[in-house]
């Protein structure tokens, strides 16, 4: 059968090739100026796909190394602070202890060594007080502010006295800018007899006489004590001790106080109550979690439950999830509208004493954590914490006692310290000496270790990331970059096919019959 090959056929197959000739030229032209094997989705699809993740795989990582950068730099300057220049602090203040412990200083001397004391207790202030830009790196999660605010406290070798001020007894207001003894010169009880005392701001030099009268009224329970503009306020039943006053201001003679410096922690501890949130139950329902939680946790009573009688069985899930998974488990009410349930991390007590009625079923009660810890996500679900709580490391007082013990208390034994020198107790330094040798400055050693720890941790991952980085960027090259010898050869490939069409189809358009005749 015979085929007619028109112009038009021969036209249209010409632009044909020509079209596609050009089209693969220009696509790898394109492919060349871009280096990148594709450039729009259709050219892979599926590589496409891959090159979209692993993009936004390395975007992830350059964020996990800001993270990782930022953490750093709060963990670096937290260790210079307690490992170095902390440290160093309490180095000198054992110095200065070693010295006033001896007999060859006199009270001038001693004197002296209050004034740098003094000094070296404000840089432990400013240290306490380091900020990380504008966030202060000791005070919790409230890092907005500082974390210590100077203040007074009281220090007393008599033993009720001191128990009394540990547990936070007493309350200070005013100011002073040196050491205030207080002695008392009578035996009593605070509240039952009119106590005389006399007070020393000057180291012993000279005396003020005072009174601290008693009230039978047992609803008065505190009473004050005014000494150089300073109130000290006192509770009611501490037994006092008459002073030789012949014998001289001595630590041991009588019931001696030393209102001395100190300093008050403004930030959060590191386990404040958790956050409850009740969705559903009863008007009047009230519940209290108590426990360590490190993250969320919902509780689902799945039968109606009645708190005000004994021996109800009842179901109840709870999750750690948001919802996602739930274990169960079972419990019998004890009576009297309170109930506890045990739950991840704790226990959650409910009071439904004012509730109209039971708990329904299907109420559900999220306990929120509420922690000091700033995290850091430095790799997928792994957090690191960069701030401190600053009495943990410091101590000073937190909730009007003080936060450690006082041979762990860096500020405590400062102001102590201060306190002995400007009243010239040789016996006092000597004991300051002996917990800073022995307990303190092992104590901050250990305290800079585990910051040290942290920091070494985030330097690991941040080689990590840049590994992970290294490989993301190669799986990226693999999938998207061009083969450059193989790109050129297709272009000069493409290149001679695109001419030898246009020559070919030149010459074929000027054919005609008289060619054949």
């Amino acid at each position: 059968m015979a085929i007619r090959v028109t112009q038009r056929n021969m036209y249209g197959s010409m632009i044909n090739n020509m079209q596609n000739s050009l089209a693969a030229y220009m696509e790898s032209t394109m492919q060349g100026s871009t280096q990148k094997r594709i450039n729009r989705p259709s050219d892979d699809p599926a590589g496409a796909f891959r090159v979209l993740t692993t993009r936004n795989q390395i975007q992830n990582t350059d964020q996990y190394k800001t993270n990782v950068e930022t953490a750093k730099g709060w963990l670096q300057l937290a260790d210079n602070v307690v490992a170095t220049q902390t440290s160093n602090i309490l180095t000198e203040l054992k110095e200065l202890a070693e010295q006033a412990s001896t007999d060859t200083y006199t009270a001038e001397q001693r004197s002296i060594m209050a004034e740098k004391a003094r000094q070296l207790f404000g840089s432990l202030l400013n240290l306490g007080n380091t900020e990380f830009n504008g966030n202060s790196i000791f005070a919790g999660h409230r890092y907005d502010s500082n974390a210590f605010e100077e203040s007074l406290a009281v220090t007393s070798w008599d033993e009720n006295w001191a128990e009394a001020a540990n547990e936070g007894a007493f309350t200070i207001e005013g100011s002073s800018k040196s050491t205030i003894m207080v002695q008392f010169t009578s035996d009593g009880t605070v509240g039952d007899n009119d106590l005389t005392y006399r007070w020393s701001a000057d180291g012993g030099k000279t005396w003020t006489e005072g009174t601290l009268a008693a009230n039978a009224d047992p609803a008065v329970e505190s009473f004050t004590i005014e000494a150089n503009g300073v109130t000290l306020t006192v509770p009611r039943g501490l037994q006092t001790s008459a002073a030789d006053v012949d014998a001289g201001p001595g630590a041991k003679n009588g019931t001696l106080l030393y209102i001395r410096p100190s300093a008050v922690y403004q930030g959060d501890d590191n386990n404040p109550p958790p956050q409850i949130h009740i969705m559903g139950g009863q008007t009047g329902l009230e519940a209290s979690a108590t426990g360590n939680f490190g993250k969320d946790v919902l509780v689902r009573f799945d039968t109606e439950t009645d708190l005000s009688t004994a021996g109800n069985e009842f179901t109840y899930s709870y999750s750690t999830d948001g919802g996602n998974n739930w274990v169960t488990a079972k419990g019998t009410t004890t009576g009297g509208d309170t109930l506890r349930v045990t739950i991840p991390g704790g226990y959650m007590d409910l009071d439904t004493t004012g509730a109209t009625g039971p708990i329904p079923a299907g109420t559900q009660i999220m306990v929120h954590p509420d922690r000091a810890d700033l995290n850091f996500e430095i790799m997928e679900d792994t957090y690191v914490s960069v701030n401190n709580v600053g009495m943990e490391i410091f101590g000073g007082y937190y909730q009007g006692k003080p936060a450690l013990s006082t041979d762990q208390n860096v500020f405590e034994l400062a102001g102590e310290f201060i306190a002995y020198l400007e009243c010239d107790n040789r016996d006092g330094c000597a004991q300051v000496l002996a917990k800073l040798d022995k307990t303190c400055m092992p104590y901050v050693e250990a305290q800079a270790a585990k910051i040290g720890a942290k920091e070494n941790r985030v330097e690991t991952v941040y080689d990590i990331l840049d590994f992970r980085k290294l490989d993301q960027q190669e799986v990226l090259s693999n999938v998207e970059d061009i083969d450059l010898t193989e790109l050129l050869t297709n272009l000069t490939r493409q290149q001679m096919t695109y001419s030898m069409v246009l020559q070919s189809s030149s010459m074929i358009m000027q054919l005609n019959l008289s060619n054949f005749l």
